[in-house]
């Protein structure tokens, strides 16, 4: 038997799967949260045995399906197993009810962002701690969010894609095109100087032109559900609802254990501070900003590999709030690394 099987007839994965499912139970009960499990028409005011019944068979199901990735941490007793567990499941549902068809919007947000991270022809920085923005320079600065008006003043360049369909939107050429060109309009504003624009500012633009809206929402109001249930993602979006923040505060602490103390200070300077490598290499007494480009660069792929499978902190599961979080904690954390003027 797998080490996940052990551990599935003991009493503690006993306890932890019941915890987890009336966790679940609540959360979704209170939220309205859409869970895979449950048929839309699925009455909150069930029996509560039959409804964690369910959710526990579920959570076993998802444990095997995922033993891969969830063994080793279910079979520690780590105490906080429950959470990640808890919230690996959740997204695990919301992706089953949300596909590139169901949620386009952040379908679409997500997938250019990581086009953007992986093309060569682009630079991405995480501004305010949890907006995305992009810039086709390196040296760029960074501007406000633009207005609707701004927004709308953009032109949509039909000889890039010539069909306003989704279909004909979301490939990867057209995708990385559109965002060039974006990006040049918006330089264009600033003088024909290089800036950085927000991700969400070139995804609404093209919203604008192309229909983006969520299928589910769509659905649902065609059954005849009350619009005003149906508010933008970033008000009443559920993975927002789902993280633990001492938990993500733990993991705060134990990445920054992970930095030597001169990847401590830089990192704080650079990304906390948002000082220039001159002046990093200044504060520190380094020579030059090579030294300081080093250890930021050390500590940014020691970062990219820590939060790589963390529910709510990872690229596929970002959670703004959660990761905020995470960083208002870590550069408290580094601060004390950084001297004393």
């Amino acid at each position: 038997m797998s080490k996940i099987g052990k551990w599935l007839e003991s009493q503690e994965a006993h306890d932890v799967l019941a915890r987890v499912a009336r966790s679940i139970m609540r959360h979704w009960r209170s939220t309205g949260l859409s869970l895979s499990l449950f048929p839309q028409d699925r009455r909150r005011d069930d029996p509560i045995d039959d409804l964690l019944n369910e959710i526990r068979s579920e959570l076993s199901l998802f444990v095997l399906e995922s033993r891969s990735r969830l063994q080793e941490m279910l079979a520690s007793g780590d105490k906080n197993c429950h959470c990640y567990l808890k919230a690996a499941f959740i997204n695990h549902q919301i992706d089953n009810v949300r596909g590139p068809d169901k949620d386009r919007k952040r379908y679409l947000h997500n997938r250019i962002a990581d086009l953007l991270r992986k093309s060569p022809d682009f630079f991405t920085f995480v501004r305010n701690r949890q907006l995305l923005a992009f810039s086709m320079a390196n040296e760029s600065i960074l501007i406000q969010p633009l207005s609707l008006e701004d927004i709308e003043g953009i032109p949509f360049p039909h000889d890039i894609v010539e069909e306003l369909e989704y279909e004909h939107i979301n490939k990867k050429d057209v995708l990385l095109k559109l965002a060039a060109y974006f990006w040049n309009q918006a330089s264009n504003m600033w003088a024909d100087k290089p800036v950085q624009v927000y991700l969400r500012d070139f995804v609404d633009w093209i919203g604008l032109h192309v229909s983006i809206k969520s299928m589910a929402k769509i659905n649902r109001l065609a059954d005849g559900d009350n619009p005003i249930d149906f508010v933008e993602d970033n008000q009443r979006r559920p993975d927002r609802e789902c993280f633990d923040p001492e938990l993500v505060k733990i993991w705060a602490q134990n990445f920054a254990n992970r930095l030597s103390r001169k990847e401590k200070a830089v990192f704080h300077l650079r990304c906390g501070v948002e000082l220039t490598l001159e002046d990093t290499a200044l504060k520190l007494g380094l020579k030059g900003p090579s030294g300081p480009a080093y250890h930021e660069g050390k500590a940014k792929e020691k970062l990219r590999s820590f939060l790589r499978d963390l529910p709510w902190l990872s690229l596929d599961d970002l959670n703004e709030e959660a990761f905020s979080l995470f960083c208002d904690t870590l550069f408290s954390i580094l601060k004390k690394s950084v001297p004393e003027s």
